[in-house]
């Protein structure tokens, strides 16, 4: 059995991971993975080091290019999204421009990430209108940013078959399980909410509840970023971009005067070329700058998740899904992030999810930004845009939003 693979934004220089990923999952297939981007020598460059990592594996999984995206979609199963419109200076850009309003910026929240959105959304709803003509049963494993607001559009606009997805809440369980000095396996754990916004609300071994200790010496998780007296407060672990809404103030005088981490990425980025280009293939180890960038996301969900699916496993995964009820005073159609249940390659309705008030009203106002921005971006509504904005708490007066609104509305296609 073949697998085929498209790769959209195949030309990042992290995409040799994916094949290393796959190969580490133990595949029984073989898997034909398709790079696609603009610039043939760079994809050609990824493709060389995709072969050497996978050297010696016993994966077969062969690797190739193109710059014809439609062409690359015959006869594929599944394609990822990483494509990033704007490039890294798109999100420099949404990482900065917040800061004359005294926000902070981000990629995916607030202001960045209604500029990413008018940015993206437009660009990755194109490469679907492709999809639905050329492959309409394909998968659409989306990575892109921001990523459940723009797996809502693509699901209200289109009918292509998308799941969204993040390795942020793997990486949450994993920080669990080694605070507990547990294997994450031998927990269960209860999270959910939407991409950025999920809460761990329940963590237990064998029947006992071991949250409490861990709200106990919570200061010890890594990369918590929120204050541990509020985390214990509210009993339940947040997403580390939670610290955007609850220390707005902190991160602003953290930054300031900093490079933005897109900065920092760009200089990575320049240095990783540069060191792709220097290397020689056949020398049995990868570019010494592979790593640096710390794209964990294809060994922590892309890679188990597509082997998962395409070789008809059993698993569960946390993943972006329509809600369909699962999380109660959200639409249908809203996107939320929840673990999920695979079995024989099949998605099974996730359990239901119950917050305490004051977290259920955050993801409202969230689900509210998302679903407003997607169809403002889509129907070019400005009063669905300053509505959008306005339901982010980070933005706290209409004239911000207006400001905001004339400033990046315009640049709409």
């Amino acid at each position: 059995m073949r697998i085929k693979v498209v790769v959209l934004g195949g030309s990042s220089l992290s995409t040799p991971l994916l094949a290393e990923a796959i190969a580490r999952c133990s595949p029984h297939a073989g898997y034909e993975i398709v790079l696609v981007g603009r610039n043939t020598e760079r994809l050609k460059l990824v493709q060389s080091v995709s072969q050497e990592v996978i050297h010696g594996s016993k994966a077969y999984i062969q690797v190739s290019v193109t710059t014809d995206f439609e062409r690359a979609l015959e006869g594929a199963a599944y394609c990822v999204n990483q494509i990033r419109p704007g490039g890294l200076e798109g999100r420099l850009f949404d990482e900065t421009f917040p800061h004359r309003f005294g926000i902070p910026g981000e990629e995916t929240l607030g202001p960045g990430g209604f500029s990413n959105a008018c940015r993206s959304l437009p660009v990755v709803l194109n490469f679907c209108h492709i999809m639905e003509r050329s492959s309409p049963n394909i998968i659409l494993l989306n990575l892109t940013n921001p990523c459940s607001l723009l797996q809502y559009a693509i699901r209200t606009y289109t009918n292509v078959n998308i799941i969204g997805l993040c390795e942020l809440p793997v990486v949450m369980m994993e920080g669990v399980a080694g605070l507990l000095g547990i294997p994450r396996t031998e927990l269960d754990f209860r999270l959910g909410g939407m991409n950025h916004h999920s809460w761990i609300t329940a963590v237990h071994q064998a029947g006992r509840d071991r949250l409490p200790e861990v709200l106990a010496q919570v200061e010890r998780l890594p990369k918590l970023h929120v204050d541990p007296e509020l985390v214990r407060a509210l009993g339940a672990i947040p997403s580390p971009f939670i610290r955007y809404y609850f220390h707005p103030d902190r991160i602003l005088k953290e930054t300031s005067g900093r490079p933005a981490r897109a900065q920092e990425l760009i200089e990575l980025g320049a240095s990783m070329l540069e060191d792709f280009q220097r290397w020689k293939p056949g020398t049995g180890s990868a570019p010494s700058t592979l790593r640096t960038r710390g794209a964990i996301w294809y060994e922590k969900i892309v890679a188990p998740l597509l082997v998962t699916l395409a070789e008809k496993r059993d698993g569960i995964f946390p993943l972006n899904i329509e809600n369909h009820g699962a999380l109660t005073g959200l639409p249908e159609k809203a996107v939320i992030e929840t673990l999920v249940e695979v079995r024989n390659g099949i998605l099974q309705p996730p359990n239901p999810l119950h917050f305490s008030t004051d977290i259920q009203v955050m993801l409202e106002s969230h689900c509210a930004f998302e679903m407003l921005t997607a169809q403002a971006v889509v129907e070019h509504d400005r009063n669905k845009a300053l509505r959008a904005l306005l339901s982010d708490k980070l933005v706290t007066s209409f004239d911000q939003a207006r400001q905001i609104v004339d400033e990046i509305f315009k640049t709409l296609p």
